[in-house]
């Protein structure tokens, strides 16, 4: 009871099954981020399995409540989840997360389905599936998809996903997404990523470089810059042109 991170995700940038806590991958303050005021019960029938149920209601009072059972077979951590997300959609998901070899292996897929058209066919389906791989030398290369059947608006666009407060429901504004990225650390005080996204409906791209060096114990110091592309239909003449934002960040992040 109370104020808690409920993390149902398996995968690491898109996360169809955490329906509670879900985050945006631009958000690179995500770690600060409090989590869900909710109610949760966990029971662990056996050392490898898990269920949980748990319930809370947003600022419009609308309640979310689910059910997850999570549990590991043939090396893998198998999860399903079921329930009503804030009183409108029924959900149904499962995730997945284990190696081949040496390559992690991870994946999730969840249904939406509106309560007043149970029958419509018109539900949301998302599904997001990662492979990571960890160097010897620490660098870490991951690569990730994500599918959703998302409802086309002609007026959505990078800031309109950015800026929004982020939900489960709008993890993209386009039907396929790719993402690689690649991190190093080059010293034990200095570390460097980059990410790079291509969405190919409007032709765009998310790119995504960061420096981060420790300057003492529990603090850090980080140079982020974001860059985002696509094509976009004119809201006055309906033809599409390519749009482009440039945001740059510097981070002093402080652990207490």
């Amino acid at each position: 009871l109370g104020r808690q991170r409920i993390n149902w995700g398996q995968t690491m940038v898109w996360n169809p099954n955490d329906i509670f806590n879900n985050y945006s991958f631009f958000d690179f303050d995500y770690v600060e981020r409090p989590g869900s005021d909710a109610v949760r019960l966990q029971y662990y029938p056996s050392s490898s399995s898990t269920i949980e149920l748990v319930a809370k209601v947003n600022s419009s009072e609308k309640l979310t409540t689910a059910a997850l059972f999570r549990f590991n077979k043939w090396n893998y951590d198998i999860q399903f989840i079921g329930g009503l997300l804030n009183e409108q959609d029924y959900i149904a998901g499962a995730g997945w997360s284990g190696a081949i070899k040496s390559v992690s292996f991870r994946g999730e897929a969840s249904c939406f389905q509106p309560k007043e058209n149970f029958a419509d066919t018109n539900g949301l389906v998302m599904v997001s599936i990662s492979f990571d791989y960890s160097f010897k030398n620490s660098s870490m290369i991951l690569v990730e998809g994500l599918y959703g059947n998302f409802t086309k608006n002609t007026g959505l666009g990078f800031m309109d996903v950015y800026s929004a407060p982020s939900t489960v429901k709008n993890l993209s504004f386009t039907k396929y997404n790719v993402l690689a990225q690649y991190s190093y650390p080059v010293s034990p005080l200095l570390n460097i990523s980059v990410s790079g996204m291509y969405m190919p409906e409007i032709i765009g791209y998310y790119a995504g470089p960061t420096i981060s060096y420790s300057l003492k114990d529990n603090l850090d110091l980080s140079l982020i810059a974001q860059v985002f592309s696509g094509e976009f239909p004119n809201a006055f003449t309906g033809k599409k042109q390519r749009i482009n934002f440039y945001l740059g960040f510097v981070r002093l992040k402080g652990n207490f």
